[in-house]
């Protein structure tokens, strides 16, 4: 078994009460800095009757309003392009990046020198240690260039910290994938649904990635690196072990799994993560589902004070058999509350149609909800393709018939299931789009 290895393990280590101290230090430092400098901040707490140096413990802190996009969005609307909750002018800043904008406007971000080259550097460097990553890894980053974050801090930091990075942008998956065992990649990247997508192709190609030097792989931006289905056939198709990675463009790079694969690891050093009832906003256990909120203690340029990621996650606090004590998300982020949507007096996710699909080998892990407009009478559609192009009209039919029946068995709703071509349905290097509402 490998070695864990660890970039401060002071902080990923500490007791509960030492780790609480450090962050209550660091998030009255961040107060005073919104305050000074954030006009949405100075707002918004003086609205609560609340100054920085009001919060003296950790328990004072559920005293502080919470953060949510939309305000963001309105900032930005009113004040453009940048709004008022930042903490930089634009003259202080050498990167910009927004949201990918699939609920609302997009969200326009500025990171400082101190931000992009120092802060982003330490996040990723939680991930590159927890993953097992060296100096003798190749990573290969197969994404355009653009204003999406995606994967441009974590190539930047992995180019600091030593490694060699194969730049796959501008490229079919086809010339990726002849790029990535052409140039030796041990490392690659991408969305659950990419990767999965890049492996349908290697198998189309006659490539054997689980004969190549590609031994890990990297998964962010969807739930996906902690549904045990996914997990299993993306590691099953690419020989590769598979770590789970969790960031925001607005909070920064905040989770990461470790070689143990026990959970998704909080960066707690330098964010404070909070878990609370989707609906009433109460602190929830530990155990419960619920929407994670997120602090972050190290942002310069655009801090956020208890945001509301929207994603539903687990928190688990018992010691990772890695040794770091820093919570860990139980199966990294299980959805978000954007996604889910309420049918037949169902709340339903994505991400249990994807578990589903998974158990059933005739489909392609391709799929699309179509969820009628309310009222309509209309059942819920689930639109498939068959996993392999001599799928006979039969087994297809049967696939289709267990597909209904086991949604019908574990979700409690009738789907109409409609099956298409196979590889018609987009494949996506981003956030794969899965549900789409009728008007």
């Amino acid at each position: 078994m490998a070695d864990v290895v660890y970039y401060d393990r002071e902080l990923e280590c500490m007791s509960r009460p030492q780790l609480e101290t450090h962050q209550l230090g660091k998030l009255r430092d961040q107060l005073h800095r919104v305050y000074e400098k954030s006009p949405l901040y100075r707002r918004k707490l003086d609205g609560a009757g609340i100054k920085p140096d009001d919060i003296q413990s950790m328990e004072d802190m559920h005293r502080l309003p919470f953060t949510e996009k939309k305000e963001l969005q309105q900032s930005q609307l009113e004040n453009p392009p940048w709004g008022d909750f930042g903490c930089i002018t634009p003259e202080e800043a050498i990167r910009v990046f927004q949201t990918s904008g699939t609920t609302g406007e997009p969200v326009k971000i500025m990171l400082n020198r101190k931000d992009w080259f120092e802060n982003f550097y330490q996040q990723f460097m939680h991930y590159r240690c927890g993953y097992g990553l060296t100096e003798k890894d190749i990573l290969f980053v197969p994404f355009n260039y653009g204003l999406f974050i995606a994967w441009w801090g974590f190539q930047a930091a992995m180019e600091q910290a030593g490694l060699m990075i194969i730049p796959g942008g501008g490229q079919r998956t086809k010339d990726r994938l002849r790029s990535m065992i052409d140039w030796g990649a041990t490392v690659v990247c991408g969305t659950p649904s990419y990767l999965l997508a890049m492996a349908e192709t290697a198998a189309e190609m006659g490539i054997d990635l689980a004969g190549s030097p590609i031994r890990k792989l990297v998964a962010a931006g969807e739930p996906g690196a902690g549904i045990p289905a996914t997990r299993q056939a993306l590691e099953k198709s690419w020989g590769a072990e598979l770590f789970d990675d969790i960031g925001a463009t607005e909070c920064g790079n905040f989770g990461h799994e470790c070689i143990r694969h026990k959970g998704t690891h909080i960066v707690e050093g330098l964010f404070i993560a909070e878990i609370v009832d989707p609906v009433t906003l109460e602190p929830l256990p530990d155990g419960v589902l619920g929407e994670m909120v997120l602090t972050n203690l190290s942002s310069e340029s655009s801090p956020l004070i208890r945001y509301r990621m929207r994603d539903l996650v687990k928190f688990d606090r018992g010691v990772c058999e890695c040794g770091r004590t820093n919570l860990r998300l139980d199966g990294g982020v299980l959805g978000r509350t954007d996604d889910m949507f309420h049918f037949a007096g169902v709340n339903i996710y994505p991400s249990q149609i994807q578990e589903i699909l998974h158990c059933i080998d005739a489909l392609s892990l391709e799929y699309r909800l179509v969820v009628p407009r309310m009222g309509s009478g209309r059942h819920m559609k689930i639109v498939v393709e068959p996993a392999q192009a001599d799928t006979k009209a039969d087994q297809l039919e049967q696939a289709c018939e267990e597909l209904a029946e086991i949604v019908q068995t574990r979700i409690k709703v009738t789907p109409d299931i409609e099956a298409v071509e196979g590889g018609s349905l987009p494949r996506f290097e981003g956030k794969g789009k899965r549900v789409i509402r009728e008007d």
